[in-house]
C-alpha cells in the first residue's frame, strides 16, 4: 500500500524549484532517476491541482448559464474526457 502524503503548495514549489536547479548539477544515476521521478509526480500533482480548480469553477459557476456551460467543458478537456463520453449539455441527476 501507498501511503500518501500532504504538503503545502508553497512547499510543492519549492521542491519544483530545487529540482528545476539540480538539472544543471553533475548528479549520480540514482539521484538523477530519483529527481525524474519526483518531477513526474510533482507535473501530475499540479494536473490535479488545475482539474480541482476548474471543477470548483464549473460548480461554483450559475447553473443554467453558457459561462457554467464553458466551465464544463474546459474541466471535461482537463480531466480527458473525451467528447463521444460527454452529454450535449449538462443533466440532473435522476431523483
Amino acid at each position: 500500500m501507498i501511503a500518501k502524503l500532504q504538503i503545502s503548495k508553497d512547499l510543492l514549489d519549492g521542491v519544483k524549484t530545487l529540482l528545476e536547479e539540480l538539472q544543471h548539477v553533475s548528479l549520480d544515476e540514482p539521484t538523477r532517476i530519483l529527481c525524474k521521478a519526483l518531477e513526474r509526480e510533482i507535473g501530475a500533482k499540479y494536473e490535479a491541482l488545475e482539474r480541482r480548480k476548474a471543477f470548483t469553477e464549473y460548480k461554483q459557476a450559475q447553473t443554467g448559464t453558457t459561462e457554467r456551460e464553458n466551465k464544463r467543458q474546459n474541466y471535461l478537456n482537463q480531466s480527458g474526457i473525451h467528447k463521444n463520453w460527454r452529454s450535449p449539455e449538462e443533466t440532473s441527476p435522476s431523483p
